[in-house]
Order: C-alpha cells, then sequence, then structure tokens
C-alpha cells in the first residue's frame, strides 16, 4: 500500500491530506482563527512509531 502526506499551510488555515493508493481517506484542516486552550486534553491511538525521526503518528 502507498501512503502519502500531504500538506498546505497558509496564513489562516493548514490543510493536510492522507492518500492511500492515490485514494483520499482522511481530510483535516486547522485554522488559525479556531481557540485553543493550554491544558485541552486529546484523546488517541498510536498508530505506528518511528524511532528514525522520532514521531508517533495518532488516530
Amino acid at each position: 500500500m502507498k501512503r502519502e502526506i500531504l500538506i498546505n499551510g497558509g496564513q489562516r488555515e493548514t490543510r493536510v491530506a492522507i492518500l492511500e493508493d492515490d485514494r483520499l481517506v482522511e481530510l483535516l484542516v486547522d485554522r488559525a482563527d479556531h481557540r485553543r486552550m493550554v491544558g485541552d486534553i486529546y484523546l488517541g491511538r498510536v498508530e505506528a512509531v518511528l524511532p528514525g525521526i522520532q514521531a508517533a503518528f495518532l488516530d
């Protein structure tokens, strides 16, 4: 399975598209005007850990 992550960033928002075998499987949009609170807690599941780039992928 071929996986790609495409990121497009602008002043007001960042868009992330996740493709599997050239098909869109997930689209995430983060807007700068969306308020975030310090101390927010998010629940996720670790899907993969890549020690070579010191990264973890969460779902």
